[in-house]
């Protein structure tokens, strides 16, 4: 997609069928609450989660769009939230893969997987975080046999709340990013279809401004690592990251947020 500098560009289609998809989550709490927000109670989508610290699988089901019958969200925490476990854990993953199957009857093979991370480099070194950024490049496919598209966000999840609601967050230094947007007023349940074009558009502005002025979601290495090499590097200076998400490249990539003809 090219990188817009409006919304007026770009369109919701919120009566895409996206068939199943399945996305990992490093936390338990916001990383589920955004994606349930998003895909449940704005496009309306089948929604499941499975949380690492609980048994039970919850289906929120109880309002599907018509015409979205076919599509679900499938939400999964691994095991611990070191971004080594995405290609260490892989048997959990098959784990809960079965438990879908035999629970749902959700056939998992040749859906589309991501991951979403923050970049925390106290907890996931930063040569590892780039190994699985050249890997992880595409959600359908990758050559090492690991299917998954890896999304980071900078320094954390919360960027992308931000970003919904506030203009020019890139420079903002906050030492707690979720009492700020406590105290501010920004909340996941107020995310709506406008907000998520405005998502959108404040990821482009930013990718812009880092010298990336379109990119494929398909072939997504060479753009992540574009953003980890400028990150990293901003962060070497002056010891703390730019705020960006790259949540939105799920919306792009499943074209449930396209651009107008």
């Amino acid at each position: 997609m090219e990188c817009q500098n409006t919304t007026s560009t770009l369109k919701i289609n919120l009566r895409r069928n996206i068939g199943t998809v399945v996305i990992f989550v490093e936390g338990e709490n916001d990383e589920c609450e955004i994606l349930k927000q998003i895909f449940r109670n704005v496009l309306h989508y089948r929604y499941i989660e499975k949380k690492r610290n609980r048994v039970k699988i919850n289906d929120y089901d109880q309002y599907v769009m018509r015409g979205n019958e076919n599509s679900q969200i499938l939400v999964i925490n691994l095991r611990n939230s070191n971004i080594q476990n995405i290609v260490k854990d892989v048997d959990y993953q098959n784990q809960i893969f079965k438990m879908m199957y035999e629970k749902y009857h959700i056939d998992i093979k040749n859906v589309p997987i991501y991951f979403l991370w923050d970049r925390d480099y106290i907890s996931n070194r930063a040569d590892i975080t780039k190994k699985l950024l050249k890997s992880l490049g595409n959600a359908y496919e990758n050559n090492d046999g690991i299917n998954g598209l890896l999304l980071l966000s900078y320094p954390c999840i919360q960027s992308y709340i931000l970003e919904n609601f506030k203009e020019n967050t890139e420079n903002l230094q906050i030492k707690d990013l979720k009492k700020y947007l406590s105290k501010n007023g920004y909340r996941i349940s107020e995310i709506n279809t406008h907000t998520l074009l405005k998502s959108v558009n404040m990821l482009h502005n930013k990718l812009m401004k880092i010298g990336i002025k379109d990119y494929d979601p398909s072939n997504f290495s060479k753009t992540n690592m574009k953003i980890f090499e400028y990150e990293e590097n901003f962060f070497s200076n002056h010891q703390y990251y730019k705020m960006l998400s790259l949540v939105s490249i799920i919306l792009i990539d499943l074209n449930i947020i396209t651009e107008r003809p």
